[in-house]
């Protein structure tokens, strides 16, 4: 798997190569954005999917009441926004995607196109589910571990979180920021365990 795009490598070159395949048909619009330039904006309207080129962007999602977090940074090769294409009514992105590189260069493909495109072309209707579910079970995945990483905290199991925390660690950016979130509560909480 790819830790960054949460999507096992083989299923994402399969879906790169299917829109790189029909870039003449879908004619994708060329970015080239400044470092720091916004591409996807957490809750906007769904109107695209990006191909990125080259370059790095972050992706990053923000609650209310909190800063920013930076979820995962992707490179060449990944594929953005397509889950948020297939929804109902008006889907809207769930994270914001934002230019690390100055160099950056990213293949923009319109929602509408797209949505031509997967009327004739099953394969790439099955691809783009595809990487789209890879993407839930992953995330499901990582749920999943935080919520034993907080009951092993609780429980005050070194071991237990030990090797969950080694696990998050091989997942996306932001959870290794969790696991080293959960040490440390595991390790003020001691000392109260030990008094009672």
């Amino acid at each position: 798997m790819d830790p960054a795009t949460q999507v096992t490598e083989p299923t994402n070159r399969r879906l790169r190569t299917l829109l790189q395949t029909h870039q003449k048909l879908l004619n994708p619009e060329l970015l080239r954005p400044d470092q720091g330039a916004v591409l996807i904006e957490q809750n906007e309207i769904a109107d695209s999917l990006l191909l990125v080129q080259r370059g790095r962007l972050a992706v990053e999602i923000q609650q209310i009441g909190h800063a920013a977090r930076t979820i995962a940074e992707v490179g060449a090769g990944a594929v953005l926004g397509e889950m948020a294409l297939f929804g109902i009514g008006e889907p809207r992105h769930g994270a914001r995607v934002r230019a690390l590189d100055a160099n950056t260069e990213i293949l923009r493909f319109s929602r509408e196109t797209l949505h031509r495109a997967v009327l004739f072309d099953a394969e790439l209707a099955a691809e783009m589910l595809l990487v789209s579910s890879e993407r839930c079970r992953n995330s499901n995945r990582m749920i999943n571990l935080l919520l034993d990483g907080i009951d092993a905290t609780t429980r005050g199991d070194a071991s237990a979180l030990a090797d969950i925390c080694n696990t998050l660690r091989n997942g996306p950016d932001s959870m290794g920021e969790a696991a080293a979130q959960l040490e440390l509560l595991l390790t003020r909480a001691a000392p109260r365990r030990q008094g009672r």
